[in-house]
């Protein structure tokens, strides 16, 4: 029986790693699918109802990362490695889509503030209505729709690279890392840790 870590390993990522991966891909696929199915069938009500949580969610999408980020820069010297030619890529794209993920809901949030509108995600007040500045609004909201469907983009990248270009051509273990159980002899090094000493 394998037994997964809390904390990344060269040859997988633990269980943090694993939960805010995927709650952040979700969280962040209804946000950027109700956009994206908006522009494709317009304002149909199952729509609205994903658009309804764009701003609640995208603010706690945006705590999440900073949480993510964090996580992280903690497990950077036990994170599983790329291969050397592919080091640079990954590094780049990933800093990349980590920059989009935060950029955009933080323009979200500028956008709402500069119209003069309070916020109070999950009923947390952030800030309260005020004066509306419609040049930074009108900016910002620019900004946000620009940079939103630039991430569209950059995470669909991100899905074909893991399941088309890691998993059909290559046929490595860097999907693996983030799905599967962890090797079997690190497994029983593992457990060989956790037996009492004689």
């Amino acid at each position: 029986m394998t037994t997964m870590s809390w904390r990344d390993t060269r040859t997988h990522y633990g269980r943090i790693s694993r939960w805010l991966h995927w709650v952040t891909g979700a969280l962040l696929l209804w946000q950027l699918g109700g956009r994206v199915a908006q522009w494709l069938v317009g304002a149909e009500p199952w729509v609205q109802v994903m658009n309804s949580t764009h701003r609640s969610l995208g603010s706690a999408l945006m705590v999440l990362l900073m949480l993510r980020a964090l996580w992280g820069l903690y497990n950077l010297s036990r994170r599983p490695r790329h291969d050397a030619g592919l080091m640079l890529l990954a590094g780049f794209s990933h800093l990349l889509l980590y920059a989009l993920m935060l950029l955009v809901p933080a323009l979200g949030l500028l956008m709402t503030w500069a119209s003069g509108q309070a916020f109070a995600p999950w009923h947390v007040p952030l800030f309260s209505a005020g004066e509306s500045h419609a040049t930074t609004a009108a900016l910002a909201a620019q900004w946000h729709v620009w940079l939103g469907w630039s991430l569209v983009v950059l995470v669909i990248g991100h899905i074909l690279m893991a399941l088309v270009w890691h998993l059909l051509i290559r046929r490595d273990a860097t999907l693996r890392r983030m799905i599967g159980p962890p090797p079997q002899s690190e497994a029983a090094d593992t457990a060989s840790l956790k037996e009492p000493r004689q």
